[in-house]
């Protein structure tokens, strides 16, 4: 798509990382809704067709015949994304979601301003290497202790976090995978102690929070801190696209998608970084507030660093990669 222009990414999965994808996903956006990538192998939604496929009740979260990633089979890992409502679809998901969204909705976002902006203070980055960390921990430490953790925990619910989220990418090797299993047992064995009454959907879906927190949250906080560097008004939204997969034969858009194919839904190319429909994210008033929080409280700190940036090699998630920047 656009290979003319030398000036735009080459396809949709190489403008995650693009130093500027806004004309690129604009382009998109004003042109047919759902179109065949042959060089992807799949199907790609933009603009309006974006909430088109994430409304379809056809277009599942996963493959219809793998619910749980191959790589991840019969692994403690496995067994939590088995019962992430937002990885999967079905009744069988629903009553953990209610009580999630009911625990979601019951968060008081003043209150976690104020705390998050405490534990921000404590936690301020004083060279580009501690950014890169900071934004990843920051928020994981905000989301467990607003879940009942002491302070004492948190670092390691952090770590854990990491290593289960470094897993879920298909190019996650054996040693990865590894600690992966170790850290979701870490953090099953904790959730209990702190909430032995919990049921283990309800338990998984919690340790989700923290799984959804790191990538998307990072991202959200690294772009808005560009944002605020370049003066832009309108950042760069942190999760640039999704995938759905056809449960069935069906005709979108005057096109008619397979059983099986798969969907590249552009968020960014719609404004909808926080998702849209049965799927969309339910933390989303939190992050932002987190969010909001951190930049408060870190405004002098990030004014003393001279930054440059590259964006993480990632399919999905705009996160910022800070080095220190030549002085003037």
């Amino acid at each position: 798509m656009f290979a003319q222009d030398p000036h735009l990414p080459h396809d949709p999965l190489a403008a995650v990382t693009h130093a500027a994808p806004h004309d690129y996903y604009r382009r998109l956006a004003e042109g047919p809704p759902l179109r065949f990538d042959a060089g992807l192998d799949c199907w790609v939604a933009s603009g309006t067709g974006v909430k088109a496929v994430l409304a379809h009740p056809d277009c599942r979260v996963r493959p219809p015949d793998q619910p749980v990633p191959e790589h991840l089979i019969g692994t403690p890992c496995g067994t939590i994304f088995a019962e992430l409502v937002r990885m999967n679809d079905g009744a069988r998901h629903a009553a953990p979601k209610r009580v999630l969204m009911q625990l979601l909705a019951g968060i008081d976002l003043v209150r976690l301003h104020d705390e998050t902006a405490r534990l921000a203070r404590d936690h301020l980055p004083g060279s580009a290497a501690e950014l890169n960390e900071l934004m990843f921990d920051v928020p994981l430490y905000a989301v467990a202790q607003m879940l009942g953790f002491a302070a004492a925990d948190r670092p390691q619910i952090a770590c854990w976090t990491r290593d289960f989220v470094a897993a879920l990418s298909a190019q996650a090797d054996q040693a990865v995978v590894a600690r992966a299993q170790v850290a979701v047992m870490g953090l099953q064995d904790t959730f209990s102690a702190l909430h032995p009454g919990d049921r283990p959907a309800l338990r998984a879906n919690l340790i989700g929070l923290l799984v959804q927190t790191c990538e998307a949250t990072a991202g959200l906080l690294g772009n808005k801190m560009l944002a605020l560097r370049e003066d832009n008004p309108e950042p760069v939204p942190a999760i640039h696209n999704t995938r759905r997969y056809a449960a069935c034969d069906f005709e979108l858009g005057g096109m008619a998608i397979r059983q099986g194919q798969m969907i590249l839904v552009l968020l960014a190319s719609a404004g909808l970084g926080f998702g849209h429909g049965a799927h969309r994210c339910p933390g989303q008033a939190v992050a932002q507030t987190i969010v909001a929080a951190i930049l408060s409280s870190w405004t002098s700190a990030l004014q003393q660093l001279t930054l440059d940036w590259q964006y993480r090699p990632l399919p999905n998630a705009r996160i910022p990669v800070f080095a220190a920047g030549a002085t003037a």
